[in-house]
C-alpha cells in the first residue's frame, strides 16, 4: 500500500509543471559546477550555493543521471554519468581538513575512482559523438594542466571544505548542464538493464516486468546513512526464502522500484514543504491531489517562519473556513491523505506510523485539535504544535522533549485519540519547576490534553471552556480560581512585592491543597484590611465566597487530571481578574494576566 501510494505521487506529478526526474536520473544538490569551452579548457568554477536561513549556504538541486549503487571492496570502479564527488572527476583525494596532506590509501583511492570517472566518459564519447558537452568533458580529463586549474582556482577550496563534494560540467555556450543534453537523456534510456534481473510479477502494479533485484537509496532520513538506506531490502541470507536472494524475495518491478524511490527523495529533500522532522522520526504526507491540506500541514505543527509569522493563523482559519462551508467534503475533499513517519535502523529504514484517510477526514481531526487548545489570552492565536511542546521542555528547548514525544502527539492528534499521559505530566511538572508559571502555550495544551481525554472517555465530564466559566463546579479548577483570587488580593494589598504565594505555595496548593489552603485563608483576611478601599474589599470577599461556595472541603490530595485542572483554572481566572468589562471585546490590561 505504502510503495503504490508513493509511485501514484509519481504520476501524479508527472503531470504538472513541476515534473519529478524521468527514470534514469536523480534529484541532486551539486554545489560547484565545472565550466568548459567546447575544446575542454577550463573557464570557471561556479558555485551553485545561496544562504538560507540561520545564514547556512545550500547547494541548488539539479536534475542528474541517476548514481548506481557503489558496494562490495570495488565499489570505486562505480562512476556516474558526468557527475560525482571531486575524487572521480578530479582525482582530488579526501583530506582532514583543506591545506592538510592526504594519506597514501586516500591517494591511491582517489587514483583509482578518477580512472573509472575517465572510462566512463570515453565509453560515452564513442556512443554519444555529436555531443559538444561530452568531447568538451572528454577533453577536459585528457588534460592535466585544465585539471590542475580548477584545483588551484579560489572557489575550490570552498569545494574542499564540503566532504564528498559532487561536481558536474556545464559548457559557457550552454544554460543546461552538460549530462542534461538531449543525446546524454537518450543515451540514459536506451542503456539495457545491468544485472541478473528475473522477470516476474510486480507486487506493486501487477504487471510481468523485470524485478529489481537492488532498490534504490532512500536518502533524507535524519540518522541514516549518509550515502542512504532502503525501505526493501534482504541483506542476510537468514532474511531470504525459497531460494530467493536479494530483491526476489518481495518483488516489486524496475519501474516501480524508481518511481517509489525518487517520490519518497522528493518529498524527504531537506527544504520539502510536505516534511515534518519529530526528533528521530521523518514525517511526510502527500495526497492523491493537490489541495490546501497538503500545502498548510507543516504550518499547524512547524514554527512559522520569521518572515512571515501569520502564515500558520492563516492556515488554520482557511482549515475552519472550509469545515464551516463544506468545501473539505466536496471533491476535493475525498481524496486520499497519506501520511508516513520514517526513522533509521540498523539495516533498513524504519516505517513508525503510516496512516491512511481523505482530506476531510485529516482536515475535521486538525480542526478539533485547534478547538480542544482554543484558549483566551491577550492576543488569541492557533499557535503549531511545536512551541506548545517546547513550553514543556527545559529552557524551552526541542533537545529537551522526550525523543518519542512528539512524534506520538502528532499520531494522536491526527488519528484523533488522547494525548500521551506523558505530556500532561511534563507541562505539570515544568509549571512547578517555574514555581507556577502558567503560560498560554501551556494552558493550551492543558486544555487540550483533558477535553480529549474526556470525549475519548465518553464520561460525564463536560470540556473545558475557552474562557473563564463560573458553571465549572470541579474541585481542581475551583481550587485553582481560588488560588489567583487570592494571588491577586495579596498583590493589590502590598504593591511592589517581589514574590507572590505562587513562588511559594503553587507546587503544593495543585497537590496537596489540605496542607496549604488552611495557612493561606489565614493570610486573606490580613491582606483584606490592607486595601485602600472599601469597595475594593467589598469585591474580593463577593470573588473569594463565590468559590468557596462550591467547595466543601479542602482534599489531601488531587491527582494528576485535577492538577491539569487546577493550572486551567488558575489561569482562566487570572485572565478574568486582569481584563476590563463592558468593553465589546475584552482586551487584557497587564502583562500580569498571563502568569
Amino acid at each position: 500500500m505504502i510503495l503504490q501510494a508513493l509511485c501514484e505521487y509519481y504520476d501524479r506529478k508527472k503531470a504538472t509543471d513541476n515534473p519529478l526526474p524521468p527514470p534514469g536520473f536523480e534529484d541532486k544538490e551539486i554545489p560547484f559546477v565545472i565550466v568548459l569551452s567546447e575544446d575542454g579548457r577550463f573557464i570557471l568554477l561556479r558555485d551553485t550555493r545561496e544562504l538560507q536561513d540561520k545564514g547556512k549556504p545550500v547547494a541548488q538541486s539539479f536534475i542528474v543521471p541517476q548514481g548506481p549503487k557503489r558496494m562490495g571492496g570495488k565499489a570505486y570502479e562505480t562512476a556516474y554519468c558526468l557527475w560525482d564527488h571531486y575524487g572521480y572527476v578530479l582525482n582530488q583525494p579526501k583530506m582532514a581538513r583543506p591545506g592538510s596532506d592526504p594519506s597514501a590509501k586516500e591517494t591511491d583511492m582517489a587514483a583509482k575512482q578518477h580512472q573509472a570517472f575517465i572510462e566512463l566518459v570515453s565509453n560515452l564519447h564513442k556512443e554519444v559523438q555529436n555531443d559538444d558537452g561530452v568531447k568538451a568533458v572528454h577533453a577536459f580529463l585528457a588534460n592535466e594542466a585544465e585539471k590542475e586549474k580548477v584545483r588551484a582556482s579560489p572557489e575550490f577550496q570552498e569545494c574542499l571544505k564540503i566532504p564528498g563534494c559532487n561536481l558536474t560540467f556545464q559548457l559557457v555556450t550552454e544554460n543546461h548542464l552538460i549530462c542534461q543534453s538531449a543525446q546524454v537523456q537518450s543515451w540514459i534510456h536506451e542503456r539495457p538493464s545491468v544485472g541478473d534481473n528475473e522477470l516476474g510479477t510486480c507486487l506493486v502494479t501487477g504487471e510481468k516486468t523485470n524485478i529489481a533485484r537492488l532498490h534504490p537509496s532512500v536518502k533524507g532520513v535524519w540518522g541514516a546513512q549518509m550515502a542512504g538506506a532502503n525501505i526493501v531490502s534482504f541483506n542476510i541470507d537468514s532474511f531470504s526464502s525459497w531460494g530467493k536472494d536479494k530483491g526476489n524475495n518481495a518483488p516489486v518491478g524496475e519501474d516501480a522500484a524508481f518511481k517509489y524511490t525518487t517520490a519518497l527523495n522528493q518529498l524527504l529533500r531537506t527544504d520539502s514543504p510536505t516534511r515534518l522532522q519529530l526528533n528521530e522520526t521523518s514525517m511526510i504526507w502527500w495526497s492523491s491531489g493537490e489541495n490546501a491540506l497538503e500545502a498548510d500541514m507543516s504550518s499547524f505543527f512547524n514554527d512559522a517562519p520569521k518572515d512571515d509569522p501569520e502564515q500558520g493563523t492563516r492556515a488554520v482559519k482557511q482549515l475552519f473556513e472550509s469545515l464551516h462551508s463544506g468545501a473539505a467534503h466536496n471533491s476535493e475533499g475525498r481524496e486520499r491523505f497519506y501520511l508516513l513517519g520514517l526513522s533509521p535502523n540498523a539495516a533498513r529504514i524504519s516505517i513508525r506510523f503510516w496512516q491512511v484517510g481523505t482530506v476531510a477526514e485529516f482536515s475535521e481531526r486538525l480542526g478539533q485539535w485547534f478547538k480542544d487548545t482554543e484558549i483566551i489570552s491577550r492576543n488569541f492565536e492557533y499557535p503549531p504544535l511545536k512551541p506548545l511542546l517546547r513550553s514543556t521542555a527545559l529552557l524551552g528547548k526541542d533537545e529537551n522533549l522526550p525523543p518519542h514525544l512528539i512524534g506520538e502527539t502528532v499520531r494522536s492528534i491526527l488519528m484523533g485519540l488522547p494525548l500521551p499521559a506523558s505530556l500532561l505530566q511534563a507541562a505539570i511538572k515544568r509549571i512547578k519547576a517555574e514555581q507556577g508559571h502558567i503560560s498560554f502555550h501551556r494552558a493550551s495544551l492543558i486544555k487540550g490534553y483533558l477535553n480529549r481525554l474526556y470525549r475519548y472517555r465518553q464520561s460525564s465530564n463536560k470540556e473545558i471552556t475557552m474562557a473563564y466559566n463560573p458553571e465549572e463546579k470541579r474541585i481542581g479548577y475551583r481550587l485553582g480560581c481560588l488560588f489567583a483570587i487570592l494571588e491577586k488580593l495579596q498583590t493589590d494589598a502590598n504593591p511592589g512585592l517581589n514574590a507572590t504565594i505562587r513562588d511559594r505555595y503553587y507546587s503544593s496548593a495543585s497537590c496537596t491543597p489540605r496542607a496549604v489552603f488552611g495557612t493561606l485563608m489565614r493570610l486573606h483576611a490580613h491582606h483584606l484590611k490592607k486595601l485602600p478601599h472599601h469597595g475594593q474589599r467589598v469585591n474580593m470577599e463577593k470573588r473569594i465566597a463565590a468559590v468557596m461556595a462550591d467547595i466543601n472541603e479542602f482534599p489531601a490530595h488531587l491527582p494528576l487530571e485535577d492538577q491539569g485542572l487546577f493550572a486551567i483554572g488558575y489561569y482562566h481566572q487570572r485572565q478574568e481578574l486582569f481584563t476590563k468589562k463592558g468593553t465589546e471585546t475584552s482586551k487584557v490590561q497587564t502583562e500580569g494576566a498571563e502568569a
